[in-house]
């Protein structure tokens, strides 16, 4: 059986570093990494076009991802809330349902990105930690139903360096807070016992390793984070 890895999110970011990750050790896997403007994880049926046209996937590497910051007190929450969880969960949930549906029986593994935002709570993240920890919900509930064909897990990163999600948050942090940025990269440094943000090169590692690796993990959140509690 040939084998084809499904990566959303491949173009930038985590995505890219775990897509060439991914090449450089196993290149005979053959790369399907959509542009947004040919996969658009909010639209469905977009992404039932590709899954039939494109599939079957050996492996799936989900690294879409959005964030706003916003107070609990915000009338748009709502909406702010409903574009997290259609981004950051459902996407990924559609991805799995479609598959397993247009191609039962087939055998893949898959990995989405999580945050630790899932598990700890953040002033001003509600919507992207609770769209976070849904996500979290469907890899474990997919692990339990999808076994022993499929395999789901999930890494869950903290900072990570050089993201476009990361330098959203630096820049609007100390706005958001009204702390200085030296207190805020202070504040961040202080609660990380590794002292540092996590690269994106640690990322892909841990998702390539979840992806090809130990075929008895399933339904796990690796935390990449410098031992954040």
């Amino acid at each position: 059986m040939e084998s084809k890895a499904l990566i959303l999110g491949g173009h930038s970011g985590i995505g890219m570093a775990a897509a060439q990750l991914l090449h450089q050790k196993f290149p005979e896997i053959e790369q399907c990494v959509p542009e947004k403007m040919i996969l658009d994880v909010r639209s469905r049926s977009e992404t039932i076009a590709c899954i039939q046209q494109e599939g079957p996937f050996t492996h799936i590497i989900y690294s879409a991802g959005v964030n706003k910051l916003s107070w609990i007190d915000n009338p748009r929450l709502g909406v702010i809330m409903n574009e997290m969880m259609t981004v950051n969960c459902y996407g990924f949930l559609d991805i799995l349902t479609h598959h397993t549906h247009n191609f039962p029986g087939h055998e893949f593994s898959a990995v989405a990105v999580s945050s630790d935002a899932g598990r700890i709570p953040m002033r001003g993240s509600v919507a992207y930690g609770v769209s976070k920890a849904a996500l979290n919900m469907v890899v474990k509930v997919a692990a339990r139903e999808l076994a022993p064909i499929v395999r789901v897990n999930a890494v869950a990163p903290g900072m990570v360096e050089d993201t476009a999600m990361t330098r959203y948050i630096d820049d609007n942090i100390p706005i958001f807070r009204g702390w200085t940025p030296d207190y805020a990269e202070e504040y961040e440094r202080q609660g990380t016992p590794t002292g540092r943000r996590a690269t994106k090169d640690e990322v892909a590692e841990a998702i390539v390793w979840l992806l090809t690796g130990p075929t008895q993990m399933t339904g796990v959140i690796l935390d990449v984070n410098g031992g954040r509690l």
